[in-house]
């Protein structure tokens, strides 16, 4: 584990820890290539988010037709008249911090007497996400605590901080980029790690109209196009490819049948992609796609099951009027 200290604008210090060296370049080389040389080929959305990438959502989560993050954030904006949560000396966990404008919201709504005693743990495989978040928090938020963890919570338990008071937070439906089994792994993990009183939110895209969906994914702007075509620019500094996003068009749909979106880059010509590992090239034809993320849209019926999968009770189910986004309050 490499350990360092920041010092950030407000005089605040901030811990970072960061675990992605545990798992190693060569690792991450080997997920890569692994995958491009899959059929159908994919690419894992965790490595959307380098500073370009991070600079993208945001903007996408401003856009007319992305309904997610809007319509989430009205729902934490009352949160805290709505659950019963002991603030008092309380870790607050989030998973995929990103930016911090969601976390914010739940902050401001805490007792005043009750900050000092804050402990935040933004953990995200961006660095510079928890940089960027971390200085806006400590300057609005001066007196609670702020440990970054940088990790790749999906495949590290390193992440988990100490016990106590502990809220677990996972925004965005982020959730619904895993497969199904990936998301009952998931599940039993953070379950297993929760100790008895702890709380999760957990934030689930619900299933709506179709053409809802598919406006969110295939903005007018073409923001969430380049969002998905800058994963290619992120490969190539990690792994020393040489994709030309140029090469590739968007492509965002929604399928019925496994109720998710998925998003894809689809190949405009013949190419051959070559890397630093100095193995043979990877041949990619014109039409074939890079399968680059699911967000999976749940039910009702899901809310239950995700809750048994983590050994976790459903406290309270919190949405909005047209019930297109659920925050679930579960709690060990």
């Amino acid at each position: 584990m490499n350990y360092t200290e920041q010092t950030i604008n407000t005089d605040v210090v901030t811990n970072l820890e960061n675990h992605l060296p545990q798992l190693g370049i060569e690792k991450v080389e080997d997920e890569i290539l692994k995958g491009l040389k899959e059929n159908p080929k994919y690419i894992s959305p965790k490595f959307f988010y380098d500073p370009r990438g991070s600079e993208l959502f945001e903007e996408i989560t401003e856009l007319d037709e992305y309904y997610p993050t809007r319509t989430e954030k009205s729902i934490i904006q009352t949160i805290g008249q709505k659950l019963d949560l002991d603030f008092s000396n309380m870790s607050i966990i989030e998973l995929g911090s990103g930016d911090a404008s969601k976390i914010r919201l739940l902050i401001s709504q805490i007792p005043e007497n009750d900050l000092a005693g804050i402990k935040y743990y933004p953990i995200d495989i961006s660095q510079s996400a928890i940089e960027k978040s971390s200085e806006i928090l400590a300057e609005e938020f001066p007196s609670i605590v702020i440990n970054g963890i940088v990790a790749d919570y999906i495949h590290q338990k390193s992440w988990v901080p100490e016990s106590g008071n502990r809220l677990f937070c996972f925004f965005g439906s982020t959730i619904g980029n895993m497969n199904i089994s990936e998301i009952e792994e998931f599940l039993k993990l953070i379950g297993s790690e929760m100790e008895s009183g702890d709380c999760l939110l957990l934030g689930m895209d619900m299933v709506k109209d179709i053409e809802v969906l598919e406006k969110a994914y295939n903005d007018s702007k073409y923001i969430t196009a380049k969002f998905n075509l800058n994963i290619l620019n992120v490969v190539n500094n990690l792994v020393g490819t040489n994709f030309n996003s140029a090469d590739f068009e968007h492509l965002a749909f929604y399928d019925r049948e496994k109720e998710r979106i998925e998003m894809h880059l689809k190949a405009k010509n013949d190419m051959i992609i070559t890397s630093n590992s100095g193995k043979d090239g990877i041949y990619i034809k014109t039409g074939e796609t890079i399968h680059t993320e699911n967000s999976h849209k749940f039910s009702e019926e899901s809310i239950s099951k995700f809750g048994s999968w983590a050994g976790l009770n459903v406290e309270k189910i919190l949405t909005d009027d047209n019930h297109w986004f659920s925050l679930v309050h579960y709690r060990k």
